[in-house]
């Protein structure tokens, strides 16, 4: 969306109204001067009704620089590498001589962005000239963070109002992350002692069978990368695969083949190691986080991250107990992981560290951003290209080029035939992400938006058209229903969300979307595609518009990459040309599975062979 006015450090205000979203508007809207006043929201709604109106509005999470948020990434993610650890660079969370510190990632990793992002953001209010600043009483975080910046402000109750419309457009990272995390309900119980019946009583089985000659213990963190390798490992006689929880494969056998590893245990056990472990991190912690612009915030998220530890350490511990008691009873020999991030997961990679078991990583999808490293810790790592070798993993040398284990199914697949006359449009939702300061939670809304403009502006008639919306499956649906039919009546003919992308691409002529490895599928399937960049995060080949991927930038752009497409322009040949694609995204010839399966052997002979030789010493 383009600002309907300038701002810039220096403008002067009468007040500045930060607002979650437009439910609470009513509660400001009869004070509100659209000529003196300016609002701070999450919500695309607010936005575009306080600009729609003549009044100055941006993104309360988006009012820094690239450069600035950029530089920030680099900071923020040096201080994330080393919170745990104490002057000495040792882990200050051990435990039954397992250094576990950075197992809590992905409990502490939104929460402690979401504070640096707001920081930088808010601390831009410095640069203009108000009387007041008035704060919705549903931003606790935000009132947290301004009382740390010594900023004064007045609380607002924006209670919403039953003639309210929907609550907003913008990703409830907050929500979403509980519900992925923290909330549990029935079938998570009933899960849970599932997996701890039948883990406990496979246990026995596998420690009776093992009496007659062991298996090789192979850990796989089961993802999309992982997934089809995982059941050729099952199949092989001499490998026993065990995993964090029991498989997305349908049947009822995977109870019996499957083998997850049980949590279970009081967790009153835990309450007193914990409470140690808490005041150990409290008087050795000793890294610091200082802002590009000199301000220390090392207090403020230590108290971010520490909320998040105090509430998950007993349970965190009652798992690890249980993942080291396991290994002691089924010792592992590798460890497959997708990333450095995942609760159990991440346990088991902790103790298979202390024992010195290797690990093999197959990454999870394109990486671009060199600053992260949730996916550099593994004694190996496949990268699927040279392209992420050369960026992501600059400077590394244990690295493989093996491909990726899901693209087989894209290699050799019947090209489509692109009707141009009256196409399929598939958008590809984009998403908000929690870990580059540059995104901001209304993104992806932002994105449809403009690209929806970008088809009702064509002059093309917009009955030849079908438009269908392809949400991520950790997306909420209803709210781009809402969308849709707010701003764009009867333009969408269908919006999905749990069915596979593949099936979605068959009935396809273009593929609109973000950085994404969806485009390569549409690519292989012969369909063009066009990365949509409407956001300001930093990416590495082919997402930085020099590569020969079709990339646009606003609404205009859009327009013309969309009649190109009509006219069958030659612009997009280039990025349906395997050999171009293979650059970015590795082998296309079918036999990535193949070459990580028979890399994985190599590595448990090795090890095996590295076992014989430590036993004849």
């Amino acid at each position: 969306m383009t600002p309907s006015k300038s701002i810039a450090s220096g403008s002067v205000f009468r007040n500045i109204f930060i607002l979650e979203s437009r439910q609470g508007w009513s509660a400001i809207q009869p004070n509100f001067d659209p000529v003196q006043d300016f609002v701070l929201t999450y919500d695309f709604a607010l936005r575009k009704l306080v600009e729609d109106s003549g009044g100055a509005a941006r993104y309360v999470d988006h009012l820094c620089e690239q450069s600035l948020m950029q530089e920030n990434n680099f900071l923020m993610y040096r201080f994330f590498r080393d919170w745990h650890l104490d002057a000495d660079g040792a882990d200050i969370f051990r435990y039954r001589e397992v250094d576990f510190g950075f197992s809590f990632r992905i409990e502490i990793w939104n929460d402690y962005t979401f504070y640096v992002r707001s920081r930088l953001c808010l601390e831009q209010l410095r640069g203009f000239v108000y009387q007041q600043i008035y704060l919705d009483s549903g931003l606790p975080l935000l009132r947290e963070t301004l009382d740390d910046m010594g900023l004064a402000f007045e609380v607002l109750e924006c209670s919403a109002s039953a003639e309210s419309a929907a609550d907003g457009y913008f990703f409830p990272i907050h929500r979403w992350m509980n519900e992925r995390l923290r909330i549990r309900l029935p079938r998570h119980v009933l899960r849970d002692l599932v997996v701890t019946v039948q883990g406990v009583a496979m246990s026995w089985l596998d420690r009776a069978v093992d009496c007659f000659g062991g298996k090789a213990g192979v850990f796989v963190q089961e993802y999309h990368p992982t997934r089809r390798l995982l059941q050729r490992l099952r199949q092989h006689p001499g490998i026993r695969v065990l995993q964090a929880h029991f498989s997305a494969a349908p049947g009822l056998m995977k109870f019996l083949r499957e083998r997850p590893i049980p949590i279970y245990g009081r967790l009153k056990t835990y309450q007193e190691p914990s409470a140690r472990l808490m005041e150990a991190f409290r008087q050795r912690r000793s890294a610091r986080l200082i802002l590009s612009n000199g301000v220390d915030i090392t207090d403020a998220v230590n108290r971010s991250i520490n909320r998040k530890i105090v509430e998950v350490l007993p349970q965190v511990l009652r798992a690890l107990d249980c993942v080291i008691n396991y290994l002691d009873r089924h010792p592992l020999r590798l460890e497959i992981l997708i990333a450095n991030i995942g609760q159990v997961a991440m346990l088991v990679d902790s103790v298979a560290k202390s024992r010195g078991v290797p690990s093999y990583m197959i990454i999870n999808g394109l990486l671009g951003n060199d600053y992260l490293d949730e996916a550099k810790y593994a004694t190996v790592i496949n990268a699927y290209s040279k392209s992420i070798r050369e960026n992501y993993f600059r400077g590394m040398d244990n690295i493989v080029c093996l491909g990726d284990p899901r693209m087989d199914a894209y290699a050799h697949a019947p090209v489509r035939r692109i009707n141009r006359v009256t196409p399929t449009i598939t958008i590809g939702a984009s998403g908000f992400s929690n870990i580059d300061l540059n995104s901001f939670l209304a993104v992806e809304f932002e994105f449809l938006y403009e690209v929806l403009l970008a088809i009702r502006n064509l002059e093309h008639p917009a009955p030849a058209f079908r438009v269908v919306l392809k949400v991520r499956p950790n997306g909420y649906l209803e709210l781009y229903r809402q969308f849709t039919e707010e701003y764009f009546p009867g333009m969408v003919n269908l919006i999905v969300d749990q069915v596979p992308m593949r099936e979605v691409l068959h009935e396809s002529d273009l593929f609109i979307s973000i950085y994404s490895q969806t485009l390569f599928e549409a690519s292989c399937l012969g369909i063009p595609v066009i990365y949509h960049k409407n956001d300001r995060e930093i990416m590495d080949p082919p997402f930085d518009g020099e590569s020969e991927l079709v990339t646009t930038h606003n609404v205009s752009d859009l327009e013309q990459a969309l009649q190109d497409f009509l006219v069958g322009s030659h612009r997009f040949d280039a990025f349906l040309d395997k050999s171009v694609m293979e650059k970015y995204i590795g082998p296309l010839d079918g036999k990535n599975l193949e070459r990580n399966f028979d890399y994985v052997i190599g590595l448990l002979e090795h090890s095996s062979a590295c076992s014989g030789e430590q036993g004849k010493r």
